[in-house]
Formats: C-alpha cells, sequence, structure tokens
C-alpha cells in the first residue's frame, strides 16, 4: 500500500447519491476500495488505487481503476471499466458491456463476455470461457471449453492461445 494511499471501506455503507454523482454532478474519486464482504459500486467512478473485496465485486455505470481489481467471490460488471492493473478472481466474471484490463487476467471461475473484452496481457480462465460479443488479449490459456455464441462472435489471440477443452461454437438459429 502506497503511504499517501487512503483506503475507502465500504464495511459501512457510505450515504451519497446512488448514481454516482457527487452534488455537484462530477465523477467520484477514491483512492483505493477495501471491502471484508461484497460490494456493489455505482459508477462513474474514478479509483486511483485498487479495488479489493472478500466477497463479490460488482461495477454499475463507467469506472476507472489505476491498479489493479481483486475478489474472492464474483465480479460483474454492467457497463464500462478500464483497469490499469491486473484483475484477479476467485469466483465467475460476467462482463455486460465492454472492459480494458492493460495487465494480467486471472479468473478461476467461469467467464461470460456480452459485449467487449480486451486484455493487453495474458489471460487466463480455470472455468468455461464464453463470448458474446468480442475478446481480444495478447495470449489465451482456457483450461476448460471455450464457446463463441453467434455468428458475429469472435475472439483473437496476438501470441499464444491453449485451450485446454472443447471449441464450441453456439448458433442463434435454432
Amino acid at each position: 500500500m502506497y503511504s499517501y494511499e487512503q483506503v475507502i471501506s465500504f464495511d459501512n455503507q457510505p450515504m451519497g447519491d446512488p448514481s454516482g454523482h457527487d452534488a455537484m454532478g462530477t465523477i467520484k474519486k477514491k483512492k483505493s476500495i477495501k471491502s471484508d464482504s461484497s460490494v456493489e459500486l455505482k459508477g462513474p467512478m474514478e479509483v486511483d488505487g485498487s479495488v479489493k473485496s472478500m466477497g463479490a465485486v460488482t461495477f454499475n455505470g463507467d469506472f476507472a481503476v489505476r491498479d489493479r481489481i481483486e475478489a474472492y467471490g464474483n465480479i460483474d460488471l454492467n457497463g464500462n471499466l478500464t483497469c490499469s492493473g491486473k484483475l484477479k478472481s476467485f469466483g465467475n466474471v460476467k462482463i455486460n458491456g465492454s472492459a480494458l484490463c492493460e495487465d494480467k487476467v486471472k479468473i478461476f471461475g467461469k467467464l461470460k463476455v456480452n459485449g467487449t473484452l480486451e486484455v493487453q496481457g495474458a489471460i487466463e480462465v480455470w472455468g468455461a470461457l464464453t463470448i458474446n460479443g468480442c475478446l481480444k488479449c495478447k495470449s489465451l490459456t482456457a483450461y476448460a471449453s471455450l464457446t463463441t455464441v453467434g455468428d458475429q462472435s469472435w475472439y483473437e489471440v496476438e501470441e499464444t492461445e491453449t485451450v485446454h477443452g472443447a471449441k464450441l461454437i453456439q448458433r442463434n438459429d435454432w
């Protein structure tokens, strides 16, 4: 932890506007967010440090996180996210919108992409990977199946791709 960093804890939920705007209508800014339980965040929000939860993390809205995101539960994104550090989840990750991760991504559960996920580093997924949209990464390791949904879904790997399970295409015209 940096010496200047102030940790914002969501264990005792602060009062505020749930829209993510303060009284002046600007974007909320936090140093870091740490919780001993699950946390639901409402954007737009900029986090100068990291987001860490001993439970699940839900992002609703637009977010910029300058350090890492770590959750011991699921991560749900409903909106847009830019993460400059690593993203790590011991649960499942569901992306409804778009996410840009500038470092490594490690997911011990399933990954469902309904939109766009770009990882500028390596991505490692232990559970099933389902893409309904697009996924772009430098390297991909999937220990279970990889499924693209529909003819408009795709993924692109710049360097190495390792899929230990089946590669499936799920058609929408049943």
